[in-house]
């Protein structure tokens, strides 16, 4: 005869089957928790690789289409502050395609996309000295509706170009590094930031910047700002 299981079997079998359980369940648990770190460093790193290499692409156009024009015109290409940088650089450029007269509130020039309504322009003249700034009003062909008028004479083939600023800017109080595009409003760019420094060096037309995250990380880099030689 087969005898079943008794009360004590039972509940000693009961007890290595809540054990085990138990032992699942911690397990998928603590599993759950370094997969999640795992994912939240994951992220970290790929925020930090971002914003450097983004710091990295805006510190190397730095001047950038701006080398003749400064010979006459008074340009900070980089401005350096506690906690914050701002950079230029031209977007890009067009010869002017016939002289254009002061008053004169249209610019013609070649076609190019990046030439937008809003956008800042910068004309000059080496040959002439002058120089100023104006923005986009409109874009008609192969126009350019200017919302100022012109202050000085440009003869054709003076170079127009289209300006680009962005802005770093560190907020120690939300721990958040943010970027600014031309007139646009400051975005997050890193987060969990407990430090940011950058320092410019003129003489030797570099930068040295570091970051400093939950006070542990520190990205450090030194870049030559070609474009200022």
């Amino acid at each position: 005869m087969i005898k079943g299981f008794g009360l004590l079997e039972m509940l000693v079998a009961l007890s290595l089957g809540l054990g085990i359980l138990t032992v699942i369940i911690a397990h998928s648990a603590e599993s759950g928790k370094v997969a999640k770190k795992i994912t939240v460093n994951q992220e970290r790193l790929e925020a930090i690789f971002h914003t450097v290499d983004t710091i990295k692409s805006d510190l190397n156009k730095c001047g950038m289409r701006l080398q003749e024009a400064r010979q006459i015109c008074n340009i900070s290409c980089l401005v350096n502050a506690a906690g914050s940088f701002t950079c230029e650089y031209g977007l890009a450029d067009e010869l002017l395609l016939e002289n254009a007269a002061r008053g004169q509130q249209t610019l013609k020039v070649a076609q190019n996309d990046f030439f937008k309504k809003d956008k800042v322009v910068l004309i000059y003249n080496l040959a002439l000295g002058v120089w100023e700034f104006n923005e986009i009003r409109e874009c008609l062909g192969g126009a350019l509706v200017l919302k100022n008028a012109l202050q000085n004479d440009f003869l054709r083939n003076s170079p127009v170009v289209v300006m680009k600023k962005v802005e770093y800017k560190y907020y120690p109080a939300q721990r958040v590094l943010k970027r600014k595009a031309d007139k646009g409003n400051f975005q997050p760019l890193l987060e969990e930031v407990s430090d940011f420094y950058v320092t410019f060096f003129p003489d030797a037309n570099s930068v040295l910047y570091r970051i400093e995250v939950n006070k542990k990380e520190q990205i450090r880099g030194y870049i030559f700002l070609l474009n200022l030689v």
